[in-house]
């Protein structure tokens, strides 16, 4: 899991690695002393989980939530404040949780276990193929592909579905759900890749997926994070 942690001191960004380090495994941290850093990171690859003090000199932590939501209302965003009086005002940008410095570890442990419980759900898109509404579950797909006015879809069993769209109308929501984006036409399963050479993803499929310069360094960043945290689970 990639989390980031926004607050302007670091002994309290310290102090929340270690809360979260007593409840969880097998996550890594970026931390940001500034929202509007937070907010430049996120939009290259977002985070699995944003940490949010409240209050900040540059820019608020409830100010960068707003700016988040924006573009992206999936992302759990939970805040931690010394005080309770923005809790109201917290359910505006959709947060999955408040929670008072010092942080609690069993509300914390409380918190991250119904995160954790939300992403082992079984999750799965609609397209709309051959006229008829199809739900596909995401461990089924192996990786999508811009062509023209059309989306190519990759199955676990190497079939191909054609449906009319574009890649940004399901981007947001699957990079949320171990995939990641290595070329401006491909979105690909990272369970289903197999090694990487170079700029090459090689799918256990035997499929190749070019990764392009542009996404090169957050392609692979995303992939090594998704191995090692396997590789901590077995």
């Amino acid at each position: 899991m990639r989390i980031a942690i926004c607050d302007d001191l670091q002994t309290e960004r310290q102090k929340t690695i270690e809360a979260l380090d007593s409840v969880i495994r097998n996550f890594s941290v970026n931390e940001f002393d500034d929202g509007a850093e937070l907010i430049k990171s996120h939009e290259v690859l977002p985070y699995d989980l944003i940490i949010l003090d409240i209050l900040m000199p540059k820019i608020s932590g409830m100010d960068t939530a707003a700016q988040i939501r924006k573009k992206d209302t999936k992302t759990p965003i939970v805040f931690i404040s010394t005080s309770e009086e923005f809790g109201v005002q917290s359910y505006r940008v959709l947060a999955f949780d408040y929670l008072l410095k010092p942080i609690d570890t069993e509300q914390l442990r409380a918190c991250m276990r119904r995160l954790l419980s939300q992403r082992t759900k079984k999750h799965y898109i609609t397209v709309t193929y051959s006229g008829t509404e199809t739900k596909i579950l995401l461990s089924n797909i192996q990786c999508l592909e811009s062509n023209l006015r059309k989306v190519i879809f990759t199955l676990s069993e190497n079939r191909e579905i054609e449906v009319v769209g574009k890649l940004t109308d399901y981007e947001e929501f699957l990079l949320h759900h171990g995939f990641c984006r290595c070329h401006k036409s491909y979105l690909v399963n990272m369970e289903y890749i197999d090694s990487i050479d170079n700029d090459v993803f090689y799918l256990t499929s035997g499929k190749t997926m070019k990764i392009s310069r542009t996404y090169l360094q957050s392609a692979k960043k995303a992939y090594f994070d998704y191995v090692f945290a396997a590789e901590g689970e077995t």
